[in-house]
């Protein structure tokens, strides 16, 4: 774009300081049309046999046009040579006379522009074939006919010039003639996209429209100056062109020969890859080359025929390359990636017998050394295999698994010589096989010290000629000292006299064995620690529940007490059930899963009901309790159960851990969108070292020990598990010994939830129990409990205490609902259930039993059950059964 500008420049420049001078009278040197014709002929014919070319290459209809307009300014150019007057004869070779050259030279500059507009437009289809040949035939015949009017004709042109001076009407024309190019000159600026020819053309259209204005519109007439700059103007246009066409032409060849060169190279891979795929279809091994998916591109006959063996792979049952390809799949991956894989085994069965081969893959990288597909060969190795000998065959496989094996196997003769050492013989033991090889076996010490009097009884019975196996299981020493748990199994060889010619020990390393045994025993413990833990958490529960029961043997109890102390039992009742339900899960307990059954809860009322469940250690303990609440509910969304127990586990510390007459302070409040609740005393307080371990599970303060009252330590590691499974945190804080301790917990708050709509209308509502309900169970205590409590309820009640009897009640008197416990006397639950079923109308039966396991569930069902209840029974859980049942009915 540069050199388009300067030459730009200066042909305006040169433009701007000949216009006003274009006028001047010149001495006539008719010498110089020929010249300068010549010239313009030869570069025009130049640039149309250039341009042909490149029409021959693109099959462009706009340099079809352009070719077609530089031939006929050639043609027209020597036309307009051989009418000048004063050149060869007065009136021109062609004999014309004087206005036969101005109307060829505007003829000329007119119809020129028209092939520019041409060639500016744009054109979808491909130039035919017959284009230039008819085009040129017809340019010819084109420029003849013009020549012919333009001569023969020329009396009846109007006149556009008088000797050499121009009339009006030539300048008149001229100014037509410049209109329409510089049309045409806008029309190729326009012109999208812009090619380099493009460009230089924009260029010469500017020194044609300068030579029209020079040579036509400035000047006077014949041999001025505006008649010889305005001829060199039109000779720069044609050059320009000519230049521009001709660099193109030059890149043109390189890409040409660029383009040659690669065709020859491809053609040389071709003839290559042919010659390659003619020695793969005559290789006796199968080959299969796969692109970078795995995919199979190309496969010789050979591996063709191995792959109808596959079919049994193939995933749609159609056998091939890809079926085998999926048997090998993590190696060929492996080729793909580029690390390459030998002797991989693979076998086929098929109804003409068994086949193996081997598989061996290499990756196939192209020029530029990057990864472009793998090779995958299969020898099949059938009948080689089976053409070796036997023993032969045996000693291959014997010598492979012994050097490949797992076990450190170890060769010795009769005379404790060692003669085989293998390689994991030397990495278990740690003498290579040319330390060991030549030595006897009982000068190495492998054999740990304390385990001497064991190997040489184990060698004594594999020396007596009976025995031919010895198993022993011994420690062993290593070369850097380390001591390993090996077990050694002892075959003896015979010679043909029956003397011992060989024993192979075969040694494995059993020592991460007994290590994962000694797992099984932590496991075992843990599972001690378990039942522990359990008992742990069901001691809380039962203490309220003894003290409820001591307090109802009591008399004269206020019914406010009584309902109080319902109200305890029935909380803590409720919480041994989650509980042993916990229990009937050890797999989810043992995996650290402990399901949370989340609700919203106001924080308040469950620090107040769990303080209730512990006053009796606190009252015990003679201990003043502050409990300071907020003034407004502080809500949290978590499990009551879990929440209980860690607010109990924390109470009942601070009881235990305070001397008598101390003081519990309980907080609760709500600060940075979290719950805190903090449980402080005056009690015995914490060594500092320990603060951070007495969430170790079954880390005790050694100064408190005599005060755990036979606690296993692993309440607080409880407590600590329960709350992260919250979402919150717990930390503990002492001052040290004498001190008192301060454990805080926080948990994420929540907005207060909006009251159900409708609940209370609900409560009200409650219809009692208007049905003839059979109870059977061999725990008398349970069954009339449970009968008092349904006959609290509006229910009618009878009681069994065995099978049979609860079946006799039923014919006299059929109950609506059976309630039945399983393990019962003469009759169990199951089998009385099987027979109610098939009453008509059949009763509603319920099971209520301590058997909760699934499979329990399944057989209650089957046996024609309802409902199956696990002991204990949530009352209220039994109760809204029958009610609904009641409803439904």
């Amino acid at each position: 774009m540069r050199n388009v500008l300067i030459v730009l420049a200066v042909l305006g420049l040169v433009f701007v300081l000949l216009a006003p001078l274009a006028g001047m009278a010149l001495p006539a040197a008719p010498e110089f049309v020929p010249m300068h014709q010549s010239a313009l002929i030869g570069s025009n014919l130049l640039t149309g046999i250039l341009l042909l070319g490149h029409v021959r290459t693109n099959r462009s209809w706009s340099l079809g046009i352009l070719t077609l307009g530089y031939l006929f300014t050639a043609l027209i150019a020597l036309a307009h040579m051989l009418t000048f007057p004063g050149l060869f004869a007065s009136h021109g070779v062609l004999i014309g006379n004087g206005q036969t050259t101005p109307w060829l030279f505007m003829v000329w500059h007119a119809l020129f522009p028209l092939f520019v507009l041409g060639y500016a437009r744009s054109y979808r289809r491909p130039l035919p074939d017959h284009f230039l040949r008819a085009g040129t035939l017809l340019t010819t015949l084109f420029v003849a006919l013009l020549v012919l009017v333009c001569t023969t004709g020329a009396p009846y042109l109007p006149a556009l010039a008088d000797q050499h001076r121009f009339l009006p009407s030539y300048r008149a024309l001229g100014l037509a003639v410049l209109a329409l190019s510089l049309f045409a000159l806008w029309r190729i600026t326009c012109k999208r996209p812009r090619a380099l020819l493009d460009v230089w053309l924009m260029v010469a259209m500017t020194a044609w429209v300068a030579e029209l204005m020079l040579s036509c519109l400035l000047n006077s007439g014949r041999y001025d100056l505006g008649f010889y700059a305005g001829r060199l103007y039109g000779l720069a246009a044609s050059l320009l062109v000519l230049g521009a066409v001709a660099i193109d032409n030059i890149a043109l060849h390189a890409r040409l020969r660029q383009t040659f060169e690669e065709m020859i190279e491809t053609r040389a891979r071709a003839q290559w890859q042919s010659l390659l795929g003619s020695v793969l279809r005559q290789l006796p091994d199968g080959v299969l080359i796969v692109d970078r998916e795995g995919r199979c591109v190309m496969a010789n006959d050979q591996a063709g025929h191995m792959a109808a063996r596959f079919e049994h792979a193939a995933l749609d049952g159609t056998p091939g390359p890809a079926a085998m390809l999926a048997l090998l799949r993590e190696p060929v991956a492996r080729a793909i990636g580029g690390k390459p894989f030998r002797d991989a085994v693979l076998e086929s069965v098929a109804h003409d017998g068994r086949r193996v081969y081997t598989v061996s893959g290499a990756p196939l990288r192209d020029g530029a050394a990057e990864l472009a597909a793998a090779v995958i060969v299969l020898d099949d190795i059938t009948e080689r295999t089976e053409a070796s000998a036997a023993l032969a065959r045996a000693l291959d496989q014997t010598r492979y698994l012994i050097e490949n094996t797992p076990l450190a196997v170890i060769e010795w003769d009769r005379d404790f010589i060692i003669r085989l050492w293998n390689r994991r013989a030397e990495e278990l033991f740690g003498w290579s096989a040319e330390e060991a090889v030549g030595r006897r076996i009982d000068a190495l010490p492998v054999v740990h010290e304390e385990d001497t009097g064991k190997v040489a009884g184990a060698i004594g019975r594999l020396l007596d000629s009976a025995t031919r196996y010895v198993k022993s299981t011994n420690r062993n020493r290593t070369r850097d000292g380390r001591t390993l748990c090996c077990e050694w199994y002892n075959s003896v060889l015979h010679d043909e006299s029956g003397a011992i010619d060989r024993v192979f020990s075969l040694v494995l390393d059993v020592s991460e064995r007994e290590a994962a045994m000694e797992q099984l025993k932590e496991a075992d413990r843990r599972k001690d620690i378990y039942i522990a833990t359990l008992a742990h958490e069901l001691r809380n529960p039962l203490a309220p529940i003894a003290n409820a029961a001591s307090l109802l043997r009591g008399r004269g109890l206020a019914q406010e007490r009584i309902e109080w102390i319902a109200a305890m039992v029935g909380r803590q009742v409720a919480q041994m059930s989650r509980l042993l339900d916990d229990l009937l899960d050890v797999t989810r307990i043992s995996r650290g899963k402990i399901e949370l059954r989340r609700a919203p809860l106001e924080l308040g009322r469950l620090l107040r009901d769990t303080l209730q469940a512990s006053m009796p250690l606190i009252e015990a303990g003679r201990h003043a309790t502050e409990l300071d609440l907020c003034d407004e509910p502080v809500w949290v969304e978590a499990d009551a159960l879990r929440l209980t127990q860690v607010l109990a586990n924390l109470i009942n510390n601070a009881a235990k851990y305070t001397p008598p007459g101390g003081r519990i302070a309980i907080l609760l409040k709500e600060e940075g969108g979290e719950a805190l609740v903090r449980v402080s005393d005056n009690g015995i307080g914490i060594e500092p070292e320990m603060v951070d371990r007495v969430f170790d599970a079954f880390v005790q303060v050694s100064s408190a020990s005599h005060l755990a009252q036979g606690g296993l330590g692993i309440g607080l590691s409880l407590a600590r598990g329960l709350v992260e499974l919250h979402g919150g945190r717990i930390a503990a804080h002492s001052d040290g010994p004498g001190h008192g301790s301060a454990f805080t917990v926080w948990l994420p708050a929540i907005p207060a939830p909006r009251p159900a709509p409708g609940a209370a209308a609900g409560a009200d509502a409650v219809a009692s129990l208007r049905k003839r309900i059979l109870v059977a169970d061999d725990n008398v205590d349970a069954a009339e409990s449970l009968a008092w409590l349904l006959c609290t309820e509006g229910a009618t009640v009878e009681v069994a205490h065995d099978g049979a009897a609860a079946l006799r009640l039923f014919n006299e008197r059929p109950a609506e609902i059976v309630v039945l416990d399983l393990g019962m006397p003469e009759m169990d639950g199951l089998e009385v259930a099987s027979v109610l079923a098939r009453r008509t109308p059949k009763p509603c039966l319920v099971a209520v039993t301590g058997r909760g396991r699934q499979e329990d569930r399944a057989a209650s069902l089957a046996a024609g059950f309802d409902a199956h209840f696990t002991k204990p029974v949530a009352p209220q859980e039994l109760i809204e059964l029958l009610r609904k049942w009641q409803a439904a009915d």
